[in-house]
């Protein structure tokens, strides 16, 4: 019986593995755009919306596509999305008269789990103002990133009656899109009486492009060129009167044959259509990638599935949350699914190389000197998010240093949610651990693969970059001055604080063996993402060879911390039984991006006495983390080597930063040869409690919520202020 059991439980496991792949392969993993999709392969089939007015010539000008704060959109915000079979999302477009809403779902099958089945999505558009006519052009596209081949079926010099998009790529086998419009869909009211023999705009308009694969995600600039050039050539043709926009700005249903195919439609509000995504390993060999099959999962199914999984997700977010136990109102639940749904909605797939100068990696000297060029301090502008340069230095010091050295590095990947769809849609190391903190709990194995993903980006050396620019999409969001990343800044390790809460999950969770090995070998249904979500929950075995592919990485960031931020423990009037402490590198002028806390108040002018309580915080909770692991994995020495590195730690703390005049820790710096502190107080102060450094019985704890709760200070009726509120600098500078 114990062999049967174990025999089921490995077919079992492996079927959930397949499955957990599958349900992660395709997703809304492009968060720059209003709505894509695409595979975590770097090879893979970009798809992407796009929409103008056509009520007049000038609507072209005003493409939406990639997400622009200028764009000044109402809101775009995803108000269900459960990262793995379902999402769906409004958009509001006041000037465009039209409210969209994006839906997505995928359908699992197939004998190869690899490469995830089908998906099918929706778009569906209403007017905002029913009194105010709306006419736009609709676009969806098609794109593939490495070589491959797409074919369209049929042609038609007005247009296509029918959409099917044959395709093949390395990573996804043979596939094919299709396109399906409502029935009650039409083209602009005033379109209707035009006479001559231009597109028919009751038909889809469509475009190839064959452009190089690395440059495939600029659609819209193609897209852009082309309706120009044939408005301009039909305009200049038929001027008498000229055509209307609508039929000037319709693509010319023109074939290249290429790696891009633009569909476009002409409609006046309400419209609707549907877009299939049907990959040949998905269905059976009895049954080929036809219009009849793709029809079975558009129309009513797809109206049916997308009320199913809504209803699943919300029952899955009350299971999570309990918010309506707690007795939250519907409106503020909303709101909370809201939330958790555009973080899981800005989870997104990055692949390209990225450049890094480390010419100062092993480089130290008595004075500061942290950056390389001299010409880019007069760029710096207290508005600006980045800062790559140092202030006014003395000839000499220039003339000593290793000079720039910026060098492209990989191609490589990652995985990760964005702090900022519009500004910042790429990885940033400090934001990612917060972000897992929801997504953790949502979807612990989601989470997992993320930190998984984070961690293959540490380098040999123990580095990783704080900011991921890979590939030039990424890039072009970038000013070209700041795209450089230094491998001797760091920045805060907040990833460990979730392989914490991991080993929290783990430990409280009460796990039915006979529930989970009894699914048998089948591929799990979104009905089941609850269970796919929790595999590493469910499996002790997973949940210890997930801790041992991660913690050679993790370890050697950490060394690489002690390594790299050193600070002055021994001069500047320093006497301490420890030698532990740390200082940011990368200061600049009044900032120090590299600490997270980029404009908090500190040492001014920047100096290499500084040592950093937050930075030694952060260096005790990577110890902390990490002890939890090795004790996890039986690993003795490292043990013993983290218990003496944090009783150092605690001693550090303590004699070189308590200030006991102020009642709190605070950064240290040297003042005519003394260590004086600098004291601002606020969240910096905070750290050490924050990050489970000061047992919960020390004394101190009082001072931290007196703190916390004065109102003269830190507490406000929204929240903990960033910096005391009777602070010289408070409401100064960025507004602190």
């Amino acid at each position: 019986m114990l062999t049967q059991l174990l025999l089921l439980a490995t077919a079992s496991a492996a079927a959930v593995v397949d499955s957990a792949n599958s349900t992660l392969f395709w997703g809304t993993y492009r968060p720059n755009v209003y709505f894509g999709t695409r595979t975590r392969s770097p090879d893979t089939l970009l798809t992407g919306l796009m929409w103008h007015d056509v009520k007049d010539y000038s609507g072209f000008q005003k493409i939406r596509h990639t997400c622009e704060q200028g764009d000044n959109l109402d809101t775009y915000a995803w108000l269900e999305h459960d990262g793995r079979s379902f999402g769906s999302q409004v958009i509001k477009d006041s000037a465009n008269n039209v409210e969209l809403k994006t839906e997505y779902v995928k359908i699992p099958g197939g004998d190869n789990g690899d490469i995830g089945g089908n998906w099918v999505a929706r778009v569906t558009g209403t007017s905002i103002d029913d009194e105010k006519p709306t006419a736009l052009a609709v676009y969806f596209y098609v794109a593939l990133t490495e070589d491959g081949n797409l074919q369209l079926l049929g042609s038609g010099k007005k247009g296509l009656e029918n959409v099917q998009l044959n395709g093949h790529i390395g990573s996804l086998g043979d596939f094919s899109l299709f396109v399906f419009d409502d029935e009650m869909n039409s083209p602009p009211e005033f379109t209707k009486s035009e006479r001559r023999a231009f597109a028919d705009l009751t038909k889809t308009q469509y475009a190839g492009f064959k452009v190089k694969p690395e440059a495939s995600w600029k659609v819209k600039d193609y897209v852009a060129e082309k309706i120009l050039a044939n408005a301009q050539t039909l305009v200049k043709k038929f001027n008498s009167p000229p055509p209307g926009p609508p039929y000037a700005f319709a693509l010319d249903n023109t074939d290249e044959r290429g790696n891009i195919y633009v569909f476009q439609k002409m409609l006046q509000t309400p419209f609707e259509f549907d877009i299939a995504y049907l990959s040949k390993s998905a269905i059976s060999n009895e049954e080929s990638l036809s219009t009849e099959l793709a029809e079975k999962y558009t129309g009513q199914f797809l109206t049916e599935r997308i009320e199913s999984q809504r209803l699943k997700f919300d029952e899955n977010f009350e299971a999570t949350f309990h918010l309506k136990e707690k007795g939250f109102s519907p409106d503020e639940i909303k709101f909370g699914k809201m939330m958790l749904s555009n973080m899981i909605g800005g989870i997104g797939y990055f692949h390209g190389t990225n450049i890094v100068d480390r010419s100062l990696e092993n480089w130290e000297e008595a004075e500061p000197i942290d950056y390389l060029g001299t010409d880019s301090a007069s760029m710096k502008t207290e508005s600006d998010d980045y800062f790559e340069g140092q202030e006014e230095e003395e000839e000499e010091t220039v003339s000593n240093r290793p000079k720039p050295n910026p060098k492209v590095e990989g191609p490589s990947s990652l995985f990760t949610a964005v702090p900022s769809r519009p500004f910042f849609p790429r990885g940033f190391l400090w934001d990612e651990g917060f972000h897992q903190l929801l997504i953790g709990v949502w979807d612990n194995d989601l989470s997992l693969e993320i930190i998984s993903s984070w961690a293959s980006k540490i380098d040999e050396n123990g580095w990783v970059a704080r900011e991921q620019i890979l590939g030039d999409e990424s890039a072009s969001k970038v000013p070209s001055e700041f795209q450089t990343q230094y491998s001797h800044f760091a920045n805060p390790p907040t990833l460990l604080m979730n392989l914490l809460k991991f080993m929290d999950r783990l430990k409280s969770e009460n796990f039915d063996a006979k529930e989970f090995f009894t699914q048998g070998q089948r591929a799990l249904d979104s009905k089941e993402i609850p269970l796919i979500a929790r595999r590493h929950l469910d499996n002790s075995t997973m949940a210890k060879e997930y801790l041992q592919s991660v913690y050679p990485q993790f370890r050697k960031q950490y060394f690489w911390f002690r390594r790299t931020q050193w600070g002055d423990s021994e001069n500047f009037g320093r006497n301490s039984r420890s030698t532990e402490a740390y200082r940011w590198r990368g200061r600049s002028g009044t900032h120090t991006l590299t600490s997270g806390l980029d404009d908090y108040p500190r040492a001014f002018p920047p100096d290499a006495s500084e040592i950093h309580v937050d930075l030694i915080s952060w260096v005790g909770s990577m110890a902390k983390a990490l002890r939890e692991v090795a004790v996890e994995l039986g690993l003795e020495k490292d043990i013993k080597k983290y218990d003496k590195h944090l009783k150092n730690i605690g001693i550090a703390l303590e004699e070189f930063h308590w200030n006991e005049q102020w009642k709190a820790y605070c950064d240290a710096v040297s003042e005519s040869g003394e260590s004086l502190h600098i004291v601002h107080l606020g969240y910096l102060n905070l750290f050490p409690y924050i990050l489970g450094l000061i047992p919960a019985d020390s004394p101190r704890v009082e001072y931290f919520l007196d703190l916390i709760s004065d109102p003269k200070k830190l507490w406000t009726p929204w929240g903990i202020s960033s910096l005391s509120q009777s602070d010289n600098l408070f409401g100064k500078c960025w507004s602190f």
